[in-house]
């Protein structure tokens, strides 16, 4: 969750406008703002360019070089809440590259489309095979694979999670060397790596629901939940990770390491009705077996917590981030959810999606 105010959680229930601003960061000349129309963004953890924008600007609003403009051109998006006492606060929802522009004739405003900073990174594939020698700190690596592509960029470790990375080659899609895919250097140490509010990298270890709730998001007077619906699914569930080092780079091949659901409370646990339902994960940059432990560990919290979502409309609080753990509040037992999706917009509640079932740290063999 953003930082922000003392302020900011009890105007939300109570008093207060919702307000944004946009910023146009143009390729030529200096930044200006320009009037929002609308606006929509959506955040989702488990998409490779984490936000997405939509936007329509006001007729009039300046193009080319040195306004919106798809060549080299960014928005950056902030929104909160104006206190009705002459004061606002806004919190960064994304810094866009606009890929996309559509005027509309005569005077239908300016409407945009943009990506937050990891698609800029995703499209600066390799333009040979890349190969990193043996013992480079991943952290390190993810860091210069990140400012290769944006040397302005600033890269936060919000982790401590690290490893000597082998001798390794990737041929030519570089976002998939950082994060997403099992032979990921993000993947083999437990990690996510994603793009803040203001276009800034972060790095931080998996969520799970061993997180302290950030919010409360609760039914009745001074209450912020709209509606709620359940869904349960058994989709990419699993509930045993066996990981193993291939070897595939000339390395000692490591494992396997198996990691269990064992909470004896878990509706997915293996020795339960669910059954076993093995994933097996194999990546060359997992070279001693604790290293395959904290990889199989984060892939089991992030599968396990799929088989019970809720999905849910709230009045809007800016500053959650996907990843954030919230406390819901029913009418029956409060429950903890880990938000993946929110949907923001200027028109309208804030939808988010969740899910919520518990895994504990797992038992290996």
């Amino acid at each position: 969750m953003w930082p922000v105010s003392r302020r900011w959680d009890p105007a939300l229930r109570h008093a207060h406008r919702m307000t944004a601003r946009a910023t146009i960061l143009p390729p030529v000349g200096a930044p200006f703002t320009a009037r929002l129309l609308s606006w929509s963004v959506t955040a989702d953890r488990t998409a490779q360019t984490r936000r997405t924008l939509q936007a329509t600007l006001a007729p009039g609003t300046r193009q080319a070089l040195d306004g919106v403009t798809v060549q080299g051109g960014y928005l950056q998006l902030d929104v909160g809440f104006d206190y009705l006492d002459g004061s606002q606060e806004l919190v960064p929802q994304g810094l866009f590259r606009l890929d996309s522009e559509d005027a509309e004739r005569p005077d239908g405003g300016l409407a945009a489309q943009g990506y937050g900073r990891e698609k800029v990174v995703a499209d600066d594939k390799f333009l040979a095979p890349r190969t990193e020698p043996a013992n480079s700190s991943a952290l390190d690596l993810i860091e210069t694979l990140l400012t290769e592509s944006v040397p302005t960029a600033t890269v936060h470790r919000r982790t401590t999670r690290d490893a000597a990375v082998p001798r390794t080659t990737w041929e030519r899609e570089r976002w998939e060397a950082i994060d997403g895919t099992d032979a990921s250097l993000a993947r083999s140490i437990g990690v996510e790596v994603w793009a803040d509010g203001r276009g800034q990298f972060v790095i931080t270890a998996v969520p799970t629901l061993a997180d302290p709730p950030v919010w409360t998001v609760d039914e009745g007077p001074g209450g912020v939940l709209i509606k709620a619906s359940r869904s349960s699914s058994t989709e990419g569930v699993n509930n045993i990770i066996v990981a193993v080092g291939d070897g595939a780079n000339g390395s000692t091949p490591v494992g396997p390491l198996i990691v269990r659901d064992t909470d004896p409370t878990s509706p997915t646990r293996v020795d339960g009705p669910f059954g076993r339902r093995p994933r097996f994960y194999s990546s060359p940059l997992l070279t001693t077996l604790a290293q395959a432990d904290t990889a199989a560990r984060s892939l089991l919290a992030n599968s396990l917590g799929l088989a019970s979502g809720l999905s849910f409309s709230a009045v809007p609080n800016p500053a959650l981030e996907p990843g954030d753990v919230v406390l819901v509040k029913t009418g029956g037992p409060a429950e903890l959810h880990i938000i993946d999706k929110i949907t923001l917009s200027s028109t309208g509640a804030m939808t988010c999606e969740t899910r919520s079932t518990k895994a504990d740290d797992g038992g290996t063999t």
